[in-house]
Order: structure tokens, then sequence, then C-alpha cells
């Protein structure tokens, strides 16, 4: 790959890990303001479901428009925003109803901003290294995923909410920088923008993909992986902070950063063999199954670490097997438009586990676990943050069926072979 690719992957590793501090940050002070799970699930609901709802369009507009000009214009809105919440919060003004106008706007410029780099992406590589651009940049994640948490948690300890906004806000700019040193393709479509012709570019993408059989399998289980994933973004910080403070929250969590970046130099040094290879993927999701149980059993910050490990390194080589056959296959015109219809369909169970989560983890932690201790303690141990602990095993139990259930799925046999076919050439 060429040169500048990884200057790319370094400013956006810089650009990330400053992301990852601030919303590690906002978290926190959203569970701290309230104490309640619910809380951070109605804020993570909001961003899940108007990303889902306008996805699709952010793949119109990378279909339409120089990419690496969207991406730009996108980080910069985010950071403006990010400047706004900063400034509420340092005059002690900031409050949970506030952050949801924020929410709203992050659902709609984040996903737009991920949709448009994963088709920037394709864009600057051959085919046949779709998979390595996928592993290096699941790299990047994973670092940002490993500093983030421990570095936000160390600034919002000393600076607050503000301080930790103020790096994420020059970490973006960083990787703005990096983005310039690319060339914007030249982006050809066949009509002018209107509300008709969208309507039809998301057609277009729409009848493409169910065509692409192995892709809407493998999309579709996803997405049922993501509605349970949802689930734990929502239980994991009540659970651990019911017997721990931040730190031991950011310890977890970094130890699924470092996981990520295991995953995604394994992914990086077996990226040839990885290309193509479903029957991976799907052990990867038996084992990230597993981790959940693992992570539920005590109040431990060793057991969740170890669920973070083996769920961050598996669900790490998982994902980059799926972002390389979807790299594999499509083709620059349809690319935006397929991508997102990927993410949309991805993620469109997410909002509701995020949902359901709060409510339903209260409900179990305060009421239920209780009133059944002795049923239950064998499973998931006693004291604060059980009832949580235990919605996270029952999680588990059922993503390990899913991928079971998948395990000699036709449809993505056919996926491995076309997308070796597609590489090799």
């Amino acid at each position: 790959m060429s040169k500048k690719v990884y200057l790319l992957w370094f400013g956006q590793t810089v650009s990330w890990t400053g992301s990852a501090m601030s919303f590690f940050a906002i978290g926190v002070w959203i569970y701290e303001t309230t104490g309640k799970a619910s809380a951070l699930s109605t804020i993570l609901f909001i961003v899940a479901i108007v990303g889902v709802v306008t996805g699709p369009f952010g793949g119109v507009l990378a279909d339409r428009f120089p990419r690496k000009t969207l991406i730009i214009i996108f980080d910069l809105i985010i950071a403006v925003l990010m400047c706004v919440i900063g400034y509420f919060a340092l005059n002690d003004t900031l409050t949970l109803p506030l952050l949801i106008p924020f929410a709203l706007a992050f659902g709609i410029f984040e996903i737009a901003h991920w949709t448009t780099w994963s088709a920037f992406l394709g864009d600057v590589v051959k085919k046949n290294e779709v998979t390595k651009v996928s592993a290096l940049f699941e790299s990047a994640e994973a670092i940002s995923v490993l500093i983030g948490p421990i570095g936000g948690a160390f600034i919002y300890s000393f600076f607050g909410l503000t301080g930790v906004i103020l790096v994420d806000v020059i970490t973006c700019l960083f990787g703005i920088a990096t983005i310039t040193l690319f060339k914007s393709k030249k982006v050809e479509t066949k009509s002018k923008m209107s509300f008709k012709n969208v309507y039809f570019d998301l057609i277009e993408a729409y009848n493409w993909l169910k065509k692409q059989k192995g892709l809407l399998t493998l999309v579709l289980i996803l997405s049922i992986c993501n509605f349970l994933w949802g689930f734990t973004q929502v239980l994991l910080p009540p659970m651990i902070l019911s017997f721990t403070d931040a730190t031991g929250l950011g310890i977890v969590e970094s130890s699924i950063g470092l996981a990520f970046l295991f995953g995604s130099i394994i992914s990086l040094r077996l990226s040839d063999w990885l290309q193509g290879n479903l029957k991976v993927a799907i052990y990867c999701g038996l084992i990230g199954g597993l981790s959940l149980i693992i992570g539920s059993i005590r109040p431990s910050i060793f057991l969740l670490c170890i669920h973070g490990v083996i769920g961050g390194v598996s669900g790490t080589v998982q994902y980059t097997v799926s972002s390389g056959a979807w790299l594999a296959i499509t083709t620059e015109d349809i690319r935006g438009r397929a991508l997102a219809l990927r993410g949309t369909i991805a993620q469109m169970l997410r909002p509701l586990g995020v949902l359901i989560a709060g409510p339903l983890g209260d409900y179990l932690e305060f009421t239920f676990f209780p009133d059944n201790v002795d049923l239950l303690s064998p499973l998931v141990g006693t004291g604060p943050g059980r009832g949580y602990a235990f919605l996270f095993f029952l999680v588990g139990a059922v993503y390990v069926g899913v991928w079971i259930f998948n395990l000699n799925n036709q449809n993505l046999r056919n996926l491995s072979r076309q997308v070796k076919e597609i590489t090799n050439h």
C-alpha cells in the first residue's frame, strides 16, 4: 500500500482517540449526574435511531460528491458541536435534556461520516488490498478504544468534561490535516441532486443489494448481533461503576481496546488468509458470545478484562472479514450507497437493544434480582450491579445461539467463494 495510506492511518488514529476520550467522558458525566442506566440508554438510543434513519442519505452524498471533502465537512461540524457542549460544561449549565439535540445532530453527522469514510477507503487501495486496509484501520480504532477510556478518565478527573473536549477538538483538526494530502476523485453522476433523484439512487442501491444474497445474509445476522451488543453498550458502565469507579471502567474499556489492537494486528498479518473466510467470522461470533457470559459471572475487573480481550480480538477479526467482503464486491459507483445500506441494516436493531436495556436492566437490578437473589446468585454472584450482570449473561447466551444456528449457512459459503474469486483476479 502507498505510504500516504499509513500517514492517513496515523492521523485518524490520533483523531479517533480524541473522540473516544470525549464520548467516554460524556458517558461518565451522564451516569454521575443521574445514577441511572436508563439516562445513558436514552442518549445512546437517540444517536443510534437517528443514524439508522438518515444513514442511507449519507450514502447518496458519498456517491455524488468528493468523499474527502465530505469527510472534512462532517468532522468540522462534529468538532463545533463538541465545542458548544464544552462551553456549557465550563459554565455549569450542561443538563441531560440539553444533550438531546446534540445527540440528534451526532446521530446524523456521525453516521454520514462513517459511511463516507468506508467508501473513501475503497478508493485509496486496490481490490486485493481491501482486507488488509480494513485490518489496518481497525487497528486505528483499536488504539482509540485502548487509549481513549484511560486518557479520558485521567483528563476528566483533573480538568472535567471541558478539558476532554478540548483535546478532542485538537486531535480532530490533526486528523483533517492528514486527509487533505489525498486528492478527491471526480464523482460522475447521471442526474442532478433532487429529492426524486435521491429516491432513485436509494432504490438502485436496494435492488443491487437484493441480488447479493451472501452480503444480505451476513448483514442481517450482524443486525441481530448488534441488537444484542446494544444491550452491552448500556449495561457495561453501570455494571462496573456499581462496584468500582471511573478508573475501573476505563481499565475494562481499555482492555477491549488492547484486544482490538491485537485483533487488528492478527488480521493484518493474516489478511490474505482471512480474505473471504466467512467460516472464521462465524467462529469469532461464537467466541464473542462466550466472552459475554464470562464477563457476567462475578463482579470482577479481572473477569471483565478477560471478556474484553476475548470479545475484542474475535470481534475485530470478524469485522475485518466482513468489511473486506463488502469492499471487494462493491464498485466505485455504488459503494457509498451500498455501505450506507450495510450500516443501516446492521444497526437498525441496535437502537431497540439500547432502548430496552436501560429500563429492563434497572428493573432486574432494583426489583427482580433482589427478589430472586438465591436463585440467580450462583450464576452471577451477589452485590450491587448483579441485576445488570444477569441481563449481560442472557445476552451472551442468545448471542452464542445465533452463531450456532448459522454454522453451515449456504449463503455465507457462497459469499466466501465470491470474494476469493474477485480478490484473486
